[in-house]
């Protein structure tokens, strides 16, 4: 079989495979580096787990500040979950959308390159004339 064959069947079969199992595996990364389904599960948990205990009694001073040191620590922790939830969609999208366009290139670039060789052969002898 002539190798120029060999080398359309591989592109178009195999190296399709390996193409947009590349694309799959960077999706997956972004979801995993970014834990987001994990974010989303833990959106208002305290930062860092960092939380106080109830008083026991009736001390209004160390309730209140019980109230006050876990809803910062909550609205810390929502802020900091939000913010890596946002920015790990954006890469997420960026990696669709790059992949996209690199598989959409793959299969068009061979057809690019041999239509450009051959007007480049055009030219080359219609500037002989």
């Amino acid at each position: 079989m002539p190798i120029i064959l060999v080398f359309w069947r591989w592109y178009y079969t195999e190296a399709v495979k390996d193409v947009l199992t590349a694309w799959k595996n960077f999706i997956f990364f972004a979801i995993n580096y970014f834990s987001i389904p994990l974010l989303f599960k833990t959106l208002f948990a305290p930062w860092k787990r960092d939380a106080t205990k109830r008083p026991r009694g009736l001390d209004l001073k160390r309730f209140f500040e019980y109230i006050t040191f876990n809803a910062i620590s909550r609205g810390l922790g929502f802020v900091v979950r939000f913010f890596t939830i946002i920015a790990g969609i954006v890469y997420l999208i960026s990696t669709i959308a790059i992949g996209a366009v690199f598989f959409v290139l793959w299969l068009v670039l061979p057809f690019v390159i041999l239509g450009l060789l051959i007007f480049a052969v055009i030219l080359l002898f219609e500037s002989a004339n």
